[in-house]
């Protein structure tokens, strides 16, 4: 089996632990799992970027390799001039950042200056919800803008501001006007939730966020 193929079987199977001591051993393998961040939608991406979760984790705790040159890999790689676009480096950047956040707090505005460029807003508002889920402090002055994408044209970036407004319980009280205005938005998205995709309806993300923002105040 190449390193290749191994690398996406454990993905398939969730094996991270495996993944984490593979990576730590050869750290040349972490090409493969940036390859699968060039794809804006299915399961495997959502699993590399996991895995990177973890990984970088470990090899912060074990002082392997600098993550800080990780996530500067992805940001460049969210830059035009890189020549192609890493449609999934805002959201690994993210689980990098939930997994430690104190470490690398400095990031998250650097990634919310990629708003100018729309192809990366729905994972922009993504990670404010993943970071905010366990220090909401480090995204509160991000309110206004996850608000104004409540309004976005594109229905996946809605939905998913309102999933990580209500991923910020109490913080997201001042929003709550806001995602009332979703209540009748019958557009279906796909959000990653329990290690699976799920299709749900942007009112029903609205729902369930301003019952945690209640429920949390």
């Amino acid at each position: 089996m190449s390193i290749k193929e191994e690398i996406n079987q454990l993905l398939k199977e969730m094996r991270y632990e495996e993944l984490v001591a593979r990576t730590l051993e050869n750290q040349g393998t972490l090409r493969y799992l940036f390859r699968l961040l060039y794809h804006p939608f299915g399961l495997e991406r959502w699993r590399a970027i996991a895995g990177l979760g973890y990984i970088t984790e470990a090899m912060l705790q074990n002082s392997q390799g600098d993550v800080r040159e990780i996530i500067r890999r992805l940001l460049w790689s969210m830059n035009d001039e890189s020549g192609t676009t890493s449609w999934s480096a805002p959201e690994a950047i993210g689980e990098i950042i939930y997994h430690n956040p104190n470490e690398f707090a400095e990031f998250v505005p650097i990634v919310v200056n990629a708003s100018e460029e729309e192809i990366f807003h729905r994972g922009i508002v993504w990670t404010l919800g993943r970071v905010g889920s366990k220090e909401p402090g480090l995204v509160r002055e991000f309110m206004p803008l996850l608000i104004n994408f409540l309004s976005h044209p594109k229905p996946e970036v809605r939905g998913h501001a309102a999933r990580s407004l209500g991923q910020m319980g109490s913080e997201a009280k001042g929003a709550l006007l806001f995602l009332g205005g979703l209540l009748k938005d019958n557009n279906e998205i796909e959000v990653y939730e329990s290690n699976q995709i799920i299709n749900i309806k942007i009112r029903d993300l609205a729902q369930r966020a301003m019952k945690y923002i209640l429920s949390t105040a």
